[in-house]
Order: C-alpha cells, then structure tokens, then sequence
C-alpha cells in the first residue's frame, strides 16, 4: 500500500493505494496519526484501494471514533461499490461523510 497526502480546500487529503488488511492497518493507522497532529480535517482517498478487510473496516470504525473524540471532520472518497456494500452491510457506512471524488469536498 502506498499513501501520499495533500492539502485540498483545507483538508488534509490522504490518498492510499493498494491493499488494504492486517499487513497495512499499522502503516495506514500511523500515516492517518501524524496527520491528525496538524489538528484539520482529513479526507481518506480511497480511489486507490483494491481491497479491505475486515482489519481495514475495523481501522476506519476506529479512525471515525478518535476524529469525533477530536472534534475533527472525517470524509471518505472515491470508495468502490464493493467496500461501500460491505461497510452498508455492516452498519459503517452511515458514520461518514462519503464522497465520490475529491473535488466535492466542502471548505473545512
């Protein structure tokens, strides 16, 4: 899995690609930590992403609750049919603000 971030409209723009499961979690869930020390919302571009596991749901359920306890908007882009389904399935789906590409993010 590669990540790259950027600075979109305000948000902090974390673009990851590849696979994402219980080899990558760690990587993703400290790349995604160093980002929220500069305290601005974060936009998690999964346009990318291949695949997610269980670990990956997991990592964005957990994601969601430490931006709330934050106070930090959390949105999802560009998520692919098939994660979109398995996080309706699980219940994920209604904690965040998805987006289908980055462009169509508010101003943070």
């Amino acid at each position: 899995m590669n990540l790259t971030s950027t600075t979109i409209q305000g948000w902090q723009s974390i673009h990851a690609d590849g696979q994402i499961d219980s080899k990558t979690v760690t990587t993703l869930r400290d790349y995604i930590d160093t980002q929220l020390k500069e305290g601005m919302p974060v936009a998690l571009d999964l346009s990318g992403v291949t695949f997610m596991s269980s670990a990956g749901l997991r990592t964005l359920l957990t994601l969601h609750r430490r931006t709330q306890e934050m106070k930090v908007s959390l949105a999802l882009i560009g998520i692919s049919e098939e994660i979109g389904d398995t996080m309706k399935i699980t219940g994920f789906y209604d904690y965040f603000q998805i987006y289908s590409q980055i462009s169509e993010l508010p101003e943070a």
